[in-house]
């Protein structure tokens, strides 16, 4: 079963299920992809958090707050991971592209294969040149 960690636009996680099903459309119900979509709006934004990796921070104080918000982002992103996880999913994708900077920290905290959108969008692109 595929997890889709969604909800960091909820627009975006439905946008994908639907792509999926039409991509992957059965002739019947039962051949269609099993998928489950958690659709966890309640992550706290994501833009706001983004920076803490950077040099450009240079009041400490501001510096602070950005990493305390990327912390309770990736505490957000890993709960929705996990119910993934324990809901039996055999792989997790993110529709979110934002939702990807967090990317490195979940894949040392969560022990199931994350899709890496950014990272298969260049591949394939790059087999197209």
């Amino acid at each position: 079963m595929i997890g889709i960690l969604g909800g960091m636009g909820t627009q975006a996680g439905l946008d994908f299920c639907n792509k999926l099903a039409i991509l992957y459309r059965g002739k019947i119900d039962q051949e269609y992809p099993l998928f489950l979509l958690f659709n966890k709006s309640n992550i706290p934004g994501r833009p706001d958090s983004i920076g803490v990796h950077t040099k450009n921070l240079s009041n400490k104080s501001k510096n602070k707050k950005v990493e305390k918000k990327y912390a309770l982002v990736l505490k957000n992103l890993v709960h929705g991971c996990n119910v993934l996880k324990n809901s039996k999913c055999k792989f997790i994708v993110i529709p979110c592209n934002t939702a990807h900077y967090w990317y490195k920290d979940l894949k040392k905290k969560i022990r199931l294969p994350i899709i890496n959108m950014p990272k298969e969008v260049f591949n394939h692109t790059k087999k197209k040149m």
